[in-house]
């Protein structure tokens, strides 16, 4: 059989023209296909040696940890501006003497003093107070009703934006009576229990992410001697 075909292939020269032409056709299927996938193979070798690179160089990188530790430290101190004590009992207490006094000081007349209940009553929650919540700090709110000159007004409003306990005006109206204003002042504060962390856990947070950093960073450098 092969000497029939080899015999049939010195007679028929289209016969050898059409089967070289099929090897041919095959051989440069092959190669291309082979160097399609080598091809993609260098595509993929170069997409994870960037991604190795770049996790190499995070995990090297300590400027975000400076950056979060100092976040820490601001947050701390702005916990410090809370209204703090032991129950929130105590805490709305020391707030209703504190704008009592307040109102006193400043000679408002038939001056009240409203504290919501809204303090412990997740349902009467705000989106706004969904959003700015930070574990272990609550939303206190009063609302004031006074009656007050403007200058005695605007002073109200210097002494609330400077206290040493944040205090944030939600909403303010004031519509003037005869000789003088009526104010009523919507209030709001945030409370902190006393031992609860705010925002102690930043700092921690901080120090927890330089530890995995730094972990990460040893394992992705290899070891003296290694390839």
């Amino acid at each position: 059989m092969a000497d029939s075909l080899r015999a049939q292939l010195s007679n028929n020269i289209r016969l050898r023209i059409g089967l070289a032409l099929i090897v041919a056709t095959l051989g440069t299927y092959l190669t291309l296909d082979q160097s399609e996938r080598v091809v993609k193979k260098q595509k993929e070798y170069r997409r994870l040696s960037v991604q190795l690179a770049q996790a190499r160089q995070q995990a090297t990188d300590t400027s975000w940890l400076v950056r979060s530790k100092e976040a820490g430290k601001a947050l701390d101190e702005l916990r410090t501006k809370d209204w703090t004590d032991s129950n929130h009992g105590l805490i709305q207490s020391k707030w209703n003497d504190y704008l009592q006094n307040l109102l006193l000081q400043e000679k408002a007349v038939n001056a009240t003093v409203a504290l919501s209940e809204a303090l412990a009553d997740d349902g009467a929650k705000t989106r706004e107070d969904e959003a700015a919540t930070v574990p272990g700090v609550s939303v206190m709110r009063a609302k004031l009703r006074f009656e007050a000159l403007p200058r005695t007004l605007y002073s109200l409003l210097q002494i609330i934006d400077t206290n040493k306990q944040t205090m944030v005006v939600d909403s303010l109206t004031y519509n003037w009576v005869g000789t003088t204003g009526r104010a009523e002042m919507n209030l709001k504060a945030l409370t902190r229990l006393s031992g609860q962390s705010g925002g102690q856990g930043a700092a921690g947070a901080a120090d927890s992410a330089t530890n995995s950093a730094t972990n990460s960073a040893n394992e992705a450098s290899p070891a003296k001697g290694q390839s």
